[in-house]
């Protein structure tokens, strides 16, 4: 897998795009600077682009489970967050409506949503 990323400081907005095949630990190791790096607090809006992903089929409820529970430790950082994933078929959509639940029931200060399209997603994050 490939994530590439973009801060707009100005939005407040960090867009990560993910290409090929998803892997909690790649993940984390992007998310890792992201959160604690003391020379740029993460912005309050986050943009995760699953379009070009390939099939997640590999992905585990403990992968879930462990991407949310590093994002728990971090979630005073984003109080008032937004976090908006892009996942237009159906399989990694809904695998994306589960780590919505899971982020919920973890209690977590930011709001996740996810959208078919990034035109509605940029919307509700109030970016265009």
């Amino acid at each position: 897998m490939s994530i590439s990323s973009k801060a707009d400081r100005s939005s407040n907005l960090t867009t990560f795009i993910v290409n090929g095949e998803f892997s909690a630990d790649e993940m984390l190791s992007v998310l890792k600077p992201f959160f604690e790096n003391p020379d740029h607090p993460p912005t309050l809006n986050i943009l995760w682009d699953l379009q070009e992903i390939n099939p997640v089929a590999s992905i585990k409820d403990e992968d879930l489970n462990e991407i949310v529970s590093f994002l728990s430790i971090h979630s005073a950082k984003r109080i008032g967050g937004k976090t908006a994933i892009v996942a237009r078929a159906d399989f990694e959509y809904n695998i994306s409506k589960k780590y919505e639940l899971f982020s919920q029931l973890k209690g977590l200060s930011e709001v996740i949503e996810t959208f078919r399209s990034l035109g509605e997603a940029m919307i509700w994050l109030g970016v265009s």
